[in-house]
C-alpha cells in the first residue's frame, strides 16, 4: 500500500529513496525505543511537535511514523481513520502525539521486517484552514529490529 500525497507533500512510497526535506514550520523530536523484536507487529512512541511559527488548521491524532533501511523506505505510514485535531499553535508551543511504525514489509508480499538497523521518521502535516498542506519530517532516530 502506498498512499497517494496530498499536495504540498512529500510522497512516502515503498522502496523508494528517501531524504526529509528541510525543516518545517514543526521542529519534530521523537520518543521510540530504539529495539525492537523480530516479528513484532509495531514500535510505538511519542513525537513532540514545536512551532517555529503561529500555525492553525488540522492534524491527524497519530504522527505519521516509517521506516527507512539504507536509504531506502521499508515500510510506511500506519493508516489513519481518525477524525483530525484541531491546533492553534504560537511560535514555540508544543504539541505531543503518538506514533506507531508498522513492522511490516511494505514490499509485496510483507511479512515481519528482517532483523537489522533501521531509521526511523516522523511526518505531521498540518492542513491550514487557507492554503497548502504543510508538512514536517523528524528522525532518523535509530531502530534495531533483533
Amino acid at each position: 500500500m502506498n498512499p497517494t500525497p496530498s499536495t504540498g507533500t512529500t510522497a512516502v512510497e515503498c522502496g523508494r529513496p528517501f531524504r526529509p526535506p528541510a525543516s518545517g514550520a514543526l521542529g519534530l523530536t521523537g520518543s521510540f525505543p530504539s529495539t525492537a523484536e523480530a516479528g513484532a507487529r509495531v514500535v510505538a512512541g511519542t513525537v513532540e511537535a514545536t512551532s517555529r511559527v503561529a500555525l492553525r488548521g488540522v492534524v491527524t491524532p497519530a504522527a505519521e511514523v516509517f521506516l527507512v533501511r539504507q536509504g531506502r523506505v521499508v515500510t510506511v505510514p500506519v493508516p489513519q481513520d481518525s477524525l483530525g485535531v484541531r491546533w492553534d499553535l504560537s511560535p514555540g508551543q508544543t504539541e505531543r502525539l503518538p506514533g506507531e511504525a508498522a513492522l511490516t514489509s511494505c514490499d509485496p508480499g510483507g511479512g515481519p521486517v528482517p532483523p537489522g538497523s533501521y531509521e526511523l521518521y516522523a511526518r505531521v502535516v498540518v492542513r491550514p484552514d487557507d492554503g497548502p498542506a504543510v508538512e514536517s519530517f523528524g528522525g532518523p532516530w535509530p531502530l534495531e529490529v533483533r
